[in-house]
């Protein structure tokens, strides 16, 4: 009887793609759940007895991997890994890989575009017009103005150089500094308080932890310009939503465009349903990474870190390298970085 594969990752879960006919012709059983991401029950019949998963955002949980004891490898399709419990995994011998290069263009591309449809009200005067409205609004300036980055890692890096063309001025904030920012880009570090008073746009590139959560709150949001926007194409945990409600609603910010939310989708009368329809706000339900070229590029590293963890290889980019008996890596130890506040 072949070993069988759960396939969660939403981009992934249908009969004609690359990933489940490469699983398919290796001689792996391959499922997937009706709709992603599965719900508890579905999560908990799937992996019974599964012995790889390429798995989307979902929570993986101690006690889903206890419930999974043929369980060998947690594949993410996607460079977050927040949302698995590392140190259980490690425990247990699941090696838990994930994706690091494949959705920098296309994150950082979206993180631009949705700063020019805040900037210039594109979405709110699309929306007037197919109502048969005429809305010739004042909107922001881009070119000139300062880009605050909050994380200058990959998909940071990859925002500020097309922010260049606009001939935007450069700030970051991250605890540990990228040179290329400074050398290749003309940027500037800052504190964080100071990047928010001086920043006309900031946009987040964060991992999601216990040391990032939260981090722009009421005070950070206090800080900043009430004409400057809020980029967030990273994780929805990094705002305190409610503030940033506040905040939008009172004119002590002009706007907001978000890729995330805590909650996805939100529940309706949460405050993540609430903030995505305010009308100083852009929102898109996390596609960030949803183009073909994307898809296809982290579908298949997706797959071939999963092949060679359950070939007994060791996979290029492991999330728990302690399952090997190895030291956190760089990649990690960012992720638990504390982060100055207010």
């Amino acid at each position: 009887m072949p070993e069988k594969i759960v396939l969660t990752a939403l981009a992934l879960c249908g009969e004609d793609n690359e990933v489940v006919r490469t699983l398919r012709e290796k001689g792996y059983d391959v499922v997937y759940p009706p709709k992603s991401p599965p719900s508890r029950d579905e999560q908990r019949s799937l992996l019974a007895d599964a012995v790889g998963l390429i798995a989307g955002s979902e929570p993986i949980t101690r006690e889903v991997l206890e419930e999974a004891p043929r369980l060998r490898v947690v594949s993410r399709n996607g460079v977050g890994y927040d949302a698995i419990d590392l140190d259980a995994a490690a425990e247990l011998g699941v090696v838990v890989t994930y994706v690091p290069d494949a959705m920098v263009d296309a994150v950082a591309d979206l993180a631009l575009g949705l700063l020019l449809a805040a900037a210039r009200k594109i979405a709110r005067m699309d929306r007037a017009m197919k109502e048969g409205g005429w809305p010739r609004e004042i909107a922001a300036d881009v070119g000139g103005k300062t880009l605050g980055l909050l994380g200058t890692g990959r998909i940071g890096m990859a925002v500020a150089r097309r922010a260049r063309p606009f001939r935007m001025r450069l700030v970051g904030c991250d605890p540990l500094p990228n040179p290329l920012f400074v050398e290749e880009l003309g940027g500037d570090y800052l504190p964080l308080d100071e990047l928010l008073e001086v920043s006309d746009y900031v946009s987040l590139h964060l991992p999601a932890s216990a040391g990032t959560r939260g981090l722009i709150g009421a005070a950070q949001l206090a800080r900043m310009k009430p004409t400057a926007f809020l980029i967030n194409t990273a994780r929805g945990s990094l705002v305190d939503e409610p503030a940033l409600i506040a905040a939008l609603r009172e004119g002590r910010l002009a706007g907001a465009a978000l890729d995330v939310l805590s909650s996805e989708p939100p529940d309706p009368g949460s405050p993540a349903a609430e903030l995505a329809a305010l009308p100083n706000v852009v929102a898109t339900p996390h596609v960030a990474a949803y183009t073909p070229v994307t898809v296809a590029r982290m579908g298949r590293a997706a797959v071939a870190n999963l092949l060679t963890a359950l070939e007994g290889r060791r996979p290029d980019h492991v999330a728990n390298p302690a399952v090997y008996g190895r030291p956190l890596h760089r990649a990690y130890t960012r992720r638990m970085c504390v982060w100055p506040r207010s």
